[in-house]
């Protein structure tokens, strides 16, 4: 784009001849429901605040890939003398590229503009749109607009948990900050990633007195606003369940939650803010020197039911392991429940006793 008023190719400009431009409003088309602060977002989606952290309060959600989905209408004005017909409108936010046609005679319009090559990855754009007006014989610049953008799989509404009012907002702020989603193109390494931010959270421990939960695990409804804050807190594995399908949903993705019992006795894994584990309730203090423990001590202890994911027949577990992808059911029974128990133990669960969450009415339905 040339600068404002200089002459395109050289050409020189008329002098009887004038145009300016200037964005008034903008409006994306037919993004993904998504709520802030546990509102639903409304058009337009600028002017909006911005925060220090060059965010949006009206900030969007689209597909990634999709070209020619990515859509917006803006409303400009044009002053101008001696034009007539049509020019072009064009937005450069970042690497991507907004166009469409803008009629070149004074008035205000509603434009429609698309986004010409959409990213092929997740993505979090975050920034200013800066708008300019094309003529045959010259360009002008017509202001900026401040946007905050996330690139997804899919509808996330399409997943019960935020069909109601929409994706959070925070929630995809959460992943894109905390994890390494952003640049992923499939989707199980999007799970994969989601499960390893789930597990690495240094603020989460799991509960060793009685393995409780505290963020709705099991429940139904999952206490999202309170798991991505940066309080300390205990989780239990139906908890870091729920957060891997909740936090995947985010992303659009449909991730099935998986009920085991018995479970068995766990073999020596990390335990998600703990380490090295094979004797989840140690019931000794200090509790660091008790997690380990010869696996046929009387004392040890094991998970009577464990929660865990699964998605593309693959499993996935934020709370022991972690376990991210790199084995099915059965894998994951050999992988992660132990075979040498104490005296009298019973049989570990199997693959074959493995049910989903939604099958027992457990589904993660809804956030708070």
């Amino acid at each position: 784009m040339t600068e404002a008023g200089e002459g395109k190719n050289g050409r020189k400009v008329d002098p009887k001849k004038s145009l300016a431009a200037k964005v008034i409003q903008l409006e994306f088309v037919d993004s993904f429901k998504a709520s802030l602060k546990q509102a639903l977002i409304k058009p337009p989606h600028w002017p909006a605040e911005k925060s220090a952290a060059n965010e949006s309060s009206k900030a969007v959600v689209f597909k990634f890939d999709n070209k020619g989905t990515q859509k917006a209408k803006v409303k400009i004005k044009i002053i101008s003398e001696g034009f007539s017909g049509n020019g072009k409108l064009t937005g450069i936010f970042k690497q991507f590229e907004f166009e469409g046609s803008v009629p070149l005679a004074s008035g205000e319009y509603i434009v429609d503009v698309t986004l010409k090559e959409p990213p092929t990855k997740l993505t979090w754009a975050k920034g200013d749109i800066f708008w300019g007006v094309e003529a045959t014989d010259r360009s002008v610049m017509a202001g900026k607009t401040h946007v905050e953008i996330f690139f997804v799989f899919a509808d996330p509404a399409l997943q019960p948990c935020f069909s109601r009012s929409g994706v959070w907002i925070e929630a995809l702020r959460f992943l894109f900050k905390r994890s390494s989603v952003n640049g992923v193109q499939t989707k199980p390494s999007a799970v994969e990633k989601v499960t390893q931010c789930c597990f690495g959270l240094p603020n989460h421990k799991y509960e060793v007195m009685r393995g409780r939960p505290s963020y709705g695990g099991m429940s139904g409804i999952f206490l999202l606003k309170n798991y991505i804050n940066d309080s300390d807190g205990y989780v239990n594995c139906y908890d870091q369940a729920y957060a891997v399908i909740t936090l995947s949903a985010a992303l659009g993705i449909k991730v099935d939650g998986l009920y085991l019992a018995p479970f068995g006795y766990i073999r020596t894994v990390n335990l998600v803010g703990w380490g090295r584990c094979n004797n989840p309730f140690p019931g000794r203090l200090p509790t660091s020197q008790y997690l380990v423990v010869d696996p046929r001590d009387p004392n040890r202890s094991g998970f009577g039911n464990h929660m865990f994911c699964e998605f593309t027949a693959k499993i996935y577990d934020a709370c022991a392991g972690p376990v991210k992808g790199n084995v099915d059911r059965a894998g994951y029974v050999a992988a992660t429940i132990d075979t040498v128990t104490p005296p009298g133990a019973g049989p570990g669960g199997t693959a074959a006793q493995m049910v989903t969450i939604d099958s027992m009415g457990r589904a993660v339905v809804g956030v708070q």
